[in-house]
C-alpha cells in the first residue's frame, strides 16, 4: 500500500545504530544523509556503504525531516529491503532450552522496539509478531531497537492461535504473563524447558482465548501501588528470569 503524503515509508530505517545495522546485515539498499555533516558516524557509514556498492545520496536537513516524519534521524537514514520472517516451526525445532515471545496486540514501536533489543540480548528462538491483531517492524520500530529488529529472529504467522500450536506440537509449554486466579509468582515459577511467553499490551492484557490456551500463568511480584509495569519492561525481567533458570 503506497504511503500517504507526507507519511513516514514503510522501506526506511533511520538514526545512526539502525542504520549500522541495516547496512551489517545487509538490508540497506541505499542512504540519504545530511549534505553539511560533520558526524564521524554518520560519514563511517557512508564510506561503508559506497563500499559494498550501495548508492548514499547526500540531501538537505528538510528531505530528511520529511521521510522520518520529524524523526530523531541523526542525519541519516537508509532504505531497505523487506525483512523477511523467519519460519516458526523450524526455530521451534531442537531439544534445548528455547524461548519464544509471543506478542498479543502489542502495537507501540517502542514497547515493541524494547523486546526486540530483550530477544536478542536474551537469545530467544523468536518473537512472533501476527499478520492479525500483531506488530509490524516499522521505521519507529527500527529506531526503537537500535537496529535490532534486523537481527531479532521475527516470526510472523497468520495469528497467534496458529503460532501456539505449532510450539505445541513442537514441546513448547504456554506461559501467559497475567495476573489474577491462577497467576503465579514469575519469581517462584518453575519455568519450563522450552517456554512460549505470551505478552499483552497494558490496557487490554492477554486474550481470553489466549489465556484458556494457556498452561501457566505468571506475574511478577510489585508494590501494591504499582498496577502495572510497561510491557518491554516486564518482557525483559520475565525473559531473564526464564534464562536465569535454563540460560
Amino acid at each position: 500500500m503506497r504511503a500517504k503524503p507526507n507519511a513516514t515509508p514503510d522501506d526506511i530505517a533511520f538514526g545512526i545504530n539502525a542504520c549500522a545495522l541495516a547496512l551489517s546485515s545487509g538490508y540497506a539498499k541505499s542512504v540519504l544523509y545530511l549534505r553539511d555533516t560533520r558526524n564521524e558516524r554518520v560519514l563511517q557509514l557512508v564510506d561503508l556503504a559506497i563500499d559494498a556498492g550501495l548508492r548514499a545520496e547526500a540531501v538537505e536537513e528538510f528531505r530528511l525531516d520529511q521521510l522520518t516524519g520529524e524523526g530523531v534521524h541523526q542525519g541519516i537514514l537508509v532504505r531497505i529491503g523487506n525483512v523477511e520472517p523467519v519460519d516458526l516451526r523450524q526455530a521451534a525445532a531442537g531439544d534445548g532450552p528455547a524461548l519464544v515471545l509471543l506478542l498479543d496486540s502489542i502495537t507501540d514501536p517502542q514497547n515493541v522496539g524494547a523486546i526486540l533489543r530483550t530477544a536478542v540480548a536474551v537469545g530467544v528462538a523468536a518473537v512472533v509478531l501476527p499478520r492479525r491483531r500483531g506488530a509490524l517492524l516499522t521505521p519507529g520500530v527500527h529506531r526503537a531497537s537500535a537496529g535490532l529488529s534486523f537481527l531479532a529472529p521475527v516470526a510472523a504467522p497468520q495469528n497467534l492461535n496458529q503460532a501456539v500450536a505449532t510450539l505445541k506440537d513442537a514441546g513448547f509449554w504456554v506461559v501467559a504473563a497475567a495476573t489474577g486466579e491462577g497467576s503465579v509468582a514469575a519469581t517462584e515459577s518453575d519455568w519450563p524447558r522450552k517456554t512460549a511467553l505470551v505478552l499483552g499490551s497494558e490496557g487490554e492484557g492477554v486474550a481470553q482465548l489466549l489465556l484458556r490456551e494457556s498452561d501457566f500463568r505468571v506475574a511478577l511480584p510489585m508494590d501494591a501501588r504499582v498496577e502495572s509495569l510497561n510491557v518491554g519492561v516486564a518482557c525483559g525481567a520475565l525473559s531473564y528470569l526464564w534464562r536465569r533458570q535454563w540460560g
